[in-house]
């Protein structure tokens, strides 16, 4: 009881035989044609498949010029084997040793920018002082291993939550 109520009823295209002209009434239409244009229709109320097709277009972009950057790479590489002055190859050089340095600030600066300080070492020289001033007494500087962990999990939490 009531279960009809609770199913979604799917979309209905309904055409009228009238409506149709004499050329078309023998055209017919599959089930697939109607999944395609009910998809087509779902397709438009998503706003997340834009968001993922400009990431899209950005990775292919940024792939795009990598491989750019190869092939100059590997042109230049080309260049140097057949060349055989001196002068032609510290030009050379030059221009990749360019490229080369160019490629790695960029790199470094998209993936290896932000470095965090060490916020336990602190603890760490505490520690250090401890296992020296204390040498094959180790249990001595527990406490002080206690509140290293403590120092160290607090701060992989601080990293993760993203402060």
């Amino acid at each position: 009881m009531g279960s009809t109520q609770s199913q979604e009823e799917p979309d209905v295209v309904r055409i009228n035989r009238s409506e149709v002209p004499d050329e078309y009434k023998t055209v017919g239409v599959s089930s697939d044609v109607v999944k395609r244009v009910n998809s087509q229709s779902q397709d438009h109320k998503s706003g997340d498949t834009s968001k993922l097709r400009e990431e899209l277009a950005r990775e292919r972009e940024e792939k795009l010029r990598m491989r750019e950057e190869m092939a100059r790479l590997s042109e230049l590489q080309q260049r140097t084997v057949l060349l055989s002055t001196p002068l032609d190859l510290s030009a050379d050089f030059e221009e990749r040793k360019r490229i080369f340095e160019e490629t790695v600030e960029r790199v470094q600066s998209r993936f290896f920018a932000y470095h965090r300080e060490n916020v336990c070492a602190s603890n760490e020289k505490e520690i250090m002082s401890c296992l020296t001033a204390n040498p094959g007494r180790i249990l001595k500087c527990a406490h002080l291993a206690e509140s290293y962990e403590k120092c160290v999990s607090d701060f992989q939490q601080e990293v993760l939550n993203g402060k």
